[in-house]
């Protein structure tokens, strides 16, 4: 094989790797599961919605409004099995003095959110089996997340926060 022929091989092979983004999702992807995408846009504009409705006093971090997008259309699945589920109008009359369009995004993490509690409220440990299986569904349909809200743990069924990496290690320090 020539030189030149080399070099279009490795050129092609490094590109076909670039661009299959090595598992994460898409750009301008929050998150991927199953072949749903979940935008940046939507994280940003739901937590920035949300965040009104609960006031400066109560943060609201963008990983938890990810996490609920991602598990909302379970948690409907679960929530309607189980006669607990929330619906959209539920959600809507949540942000009625606060916001008079809120985006489907912050709808869907309410009524996710408000089918939790619903779950929790019925007794028992309906909510805990409901997250165990919401996990499992996300861990089979491949949950990708952006490395910019943390990474899928299905061992504890949560996003976690990024652990940056740019940070130098110190060398360890010598005793006496």
């Amino acid at each position: 094989m020539t030189r030149s022929a080399l070099r279009s091989v490795v050129v092609a092979g490094v590109a076909a790797v670039l661009m299959s983004g090595c598992g994460t999702p898409e750009a301008g992807s929050a998150a991927t599961v199953g072949g749903r995408r979940i935008s940046v846009q939507d994280v940003q504009t739901a937590t920035t919605e949300i965040q009104q409705l609960y006031g400066p006093d109560q943060p609201v971090p963008q990983r938890s409004v990810l996490f609920l997008l991602a598990a909302a259309p379970y948690l409907e699945t679960i929530g309607t099995k189980l006669q607990a589920g929330a619906t959209d109008d539920d959600a809507r009359k949540a942000f009625a003095d606060k916001i008079a369009h809120p985006s489907q995004a912050a709808i869907s993490v309410i009524r996710a959110n408000a089918t939790l509690n619903n779950l929790s409220s019925a007794g028992g440990d309906q909510a805990s089996k409901a997250l165990a299986e919401i996990t499992q569904d996300l861990a089979r349909d491949k949950f990708t997340v952006n490395p910019r809200y943390g990474t899928f743990d299905p061992e504890r069924g949560s996003l976690l926060p990024e652990q940056p990496n740019w940070l130098p290690t110190p060398p360890p320090t010598a005793t006496p």
